[in-house]
C-alpha cells in the first residue's frame, strides 16, 4: 500500500515522504484501510518502490490490495479505523522515576467510555495486569499524555485494553547493561527525557542514558572526547540499581560508530528546527500560541503529510530555511531528532464583575474593620493591624484589600500651597535666622505689596530674616 496512517501527525502519509522523514519507530504507522501496524517496506531499492506492508498475521491478507487513493488526503485524526493507544515511556529527572505517557483523542476517549473500557499494564502477555485505569474523561484529557508512574520492573512492557484485549508489546530497557537512551526535552535543569524507541541517535542531542543494575559504566565503554559527559545519576528504582548520565555525541567519528553501534544503536548528524515567531506557553510537550500562524527555522523541507501534518496551501516558504505555517489545528513536525507540536489557542473572554476603588485623603488613618491593610511609603510596605493609627506623610499611602482584591486607597491630605502674606508669615514663623539688611539688594527689584511691605519694615529695623530675603530675591514673595 502507498498510504498509511501516521499515529504521530496523526495524518495519512505517503510511503516515499514517510521514507524521507526517517521514521522507523515500533507502531507508528497504521494501515489506514483496517487499523492495524504496518511498516515501510523498500526504501532503499532501485527495483521496487516504497511501501508499506503489514506484518505477518495482522490482517495482512484481508488489506494485501489496498493500495490508498492519491489525492485530498484526510488529516482529520476521526478518520483512524483503530483506536490503538500512543505511548511513550519517560524518565523524570527530579523525581528520578520512569513513567510511562498514555495519550488518546476526544474521540477515543469517548468511544472508550461509552464501553467501560479500561486501560491495562503487564509485564508479559500471559500474566494479570498489574495497573489498569479507565478510559474515560475523568481520567484523560484529549491529546494530552496521562503519566503513569511504573513501579514493577521488566525489560518489556504489555498495553492493552478490556474492550479489544489486544496486548502490545513495547521495549523498554536493554539487558547485558546496554544502555537506553532518552532524548531530554527542554532546557531546564529539571527535565523529562523521553525513550529513543528508534535505533538511531543523532549528533548535537543531549540523551539522557540509563544502565540497568549496575552503578558504573564498564570498561569497555570508553567514552572519548567525542561524547560530552554532563551530569551522572546513580539512584535505585523498581528495585533495580539504575545509573544515569547526561550525555552529548559531539562528533560522529569511526570510534563513536563502533561504540554505539556495539549497543544496536546507529549515529547520523542531526537537524535543526525552531519556532522563531511568535512567543509560546509550554503544555507539556506543546507550544501554545496565541495566532494563528508560525514562523520556523529548518534545516529540511517541511514536506506535507511528510513530516508535516498540514496541506501545501498551509506551507509559505519563505527565504534561508524560514517557512510559514498557519495553524488552524495541532501542527506536528517530526523529521529524525526534530520534533515539535504547536496548537493555537486563543484567549476566552473573562467575565468578572467590575470592584470600585475607594479613594479618599487624611493625614492620619485608623484600620477599623476586618480588610488587609498595608502602608506603602518610601522604606516599603508594612502590614497594619485593625485598630492601629498610621500618619501619612507626603509619598506614603494605605491600601486596603479585602479577600485579596483592591478596594480602597488612603492617600495624605494635599497643603495648600502657601503664597504672598501667608507664605512670609509661614517663614517668619518656621525659620529663626536673621542678617543685616541691605537696601541695595532691593532698589533694583520690582517688589509685590507684601515685599514692599516688609522691607520698609526691616529699613528702620535694620534686619532681615534669612528666608524671607532669598524668596523675595527670586521673587516668590
Amino acid at each position: 500500500m502507498r498510504k498509511a496512517y501516521d499515529t504521530f501527525l496523526q495524518s495519512e502519509v505517503s510511503a516515499d515522504l514517510a521514507a524521507r522523514s526517517g521514521g522507523s519507530e515500533p507502531y507508528r504507522y497504521e494501515c489506514a484501510h483496517c487499523g492495524e501496524e504496518v511498516r515501510l517496506a523498500a526504501a532503499e531499492s532501485i527495483n521496487m518502490v516504497t511501501h508499506f506492508r503489514h506484518r505477518n498475521g495482522n490482517n495482512d491478507v484481508g488489506c494485501e490490495d489496498y493500495l490508498g487513493q492519491y489525492g485530498t488526503i484526510n488529516i482529520d485524526s476521526r478518520s483512524r479505523k483503530s483506536r490503538n493507544e500512543r505511548a511513550e515511556f519517560y524518565f523524570d529527572s527530579s523525581t528520578k522515576m520512569f513513567s510511562l505517557g498514555l495519550c488518546f483523542s476526544e474521540h477515543e476517549i469517548d468511544a472508550y467510555e461509552k464501553e467501560s473500557a479500561k486501560f491495562e499494564l503487564r509485564t508479559s502477555a500471559q500474566e494479570q495486569a498489574f495497573f489498569s485505569l479507565s478510559i474515560n474523561n475523568n481520567n484523560f484529557m484529549p491529546d494530552t499524555p496521562r503519566l503513569i508512574s511504573i513501579e514493577k520492573f521488566a525489560y518489556n512492557y504489555f498495553l492493552s485494553n478490556t474492550h479489544n484485549n489486544i496486548k502490545r508489546r513495547y521495549g523498554f530497557f536493554k539487558k547485558d547493561h546496554t544502555p537506553t537512551f532518552f532524548k531530554i526535552l527542554g532546557n531546564d535543569d529539571d527535565y523529562r527525557a523521553k525513550l529513543i524507541r528508534s535505533a538511531i541517535l543523532y549528533t548535537d542531542v543531549p540523551y539522557f542514558v540509563a544502565v540497568v543494575g549496575q552503578y558504573s559504566f564498564p570498561k569497555t565503554f570508553n567514552f572519548s572526547n567525542d561524547i560530552e559527559i554532563s551530569d551522572t545519576y546513580r539512584f535505585e528504582t523498581m528495585g533495580r540499581r539504575v545509573l544515569g548520565q547526561v550525555l552529548t555525541i559531539k562528533n560522529k567519528t569511526a570510534d563513536v560508530d563502533s561504540l554505539f553501534a556495539s549497543w544496536g544503536y546507529q549515529i547520523e548528524s542531526s537537524e535543526t528546527l525552531t519556532l522563531l515567531w511568535p512567543p509560546v506557553i509550554q503544555k507539556n510537550e506543546v507550544s501554545t500560541i496565541h495566532v494563528d500562524y508560525a514562523f520556523l527555522f529548518s534545516s529540511f523541507n517541511l514536506e506535507p503529510h511528510g513530516n508535516i501534518n498540514v496541506h501545501s496551501t498551509d506551507i509559505k516558504r519563505l527565504e534561508g530555511g524560514v517557512s510559514r505555517v498557519s495553524v488552524n489545528s495541532r501542527v506536528k513536525i517530526y523529521r529524525k531528532n526534530a520534533e515539535i507540536m504547536i496548537e493555537a489557542e486563543r484567549p476566552l473572554p473573562v467575565e468578572y464583575d467590575s470592584i470600585s476603588i475607594e479613594k479618599i485623603q487624611t493625614d492620619v488613618y485608623k484600620a477599623l474593620d476586618d480588610c488587609t491593610h498595608f502602608l506603602f511609603n518610601h522604606s516599603g510596605t508594612i502590614p497594619i493591624s485593625e485598630g492601629q493609627t498610621v500618619m501619612l506623610t507626603p509619598g506614603s499611602s494605605v491600601k486596603r484589600f479585602d479577600s485579596g482584591y483592591l478596594e480602597g486607597i488612603v492617600y495624605p491630605k494635599q497643603q495648600n500651597e502657601l503664597s504672598g502674606e501667608s507664605l512670609l508669615t509661614d517663614l517668619l514663623i518656621h525659620y529663626k535666622r536673621m542678617e543685616r539688611f541691605s537696601s541695595e539688594l532691593f532698589d533694583a527689584l520690582e517688589l509685590s505689596e507684601t515685599a514692599s511691605h516688609y522691607t520698609a519694615k526691616c529699613r528702620k529695623s535694620g534686619v532681615i530674616n534669612s528666608a524671607a530675603r532669598r524668596f523675595i530675591e527670586e521673587g516668590l514673595i
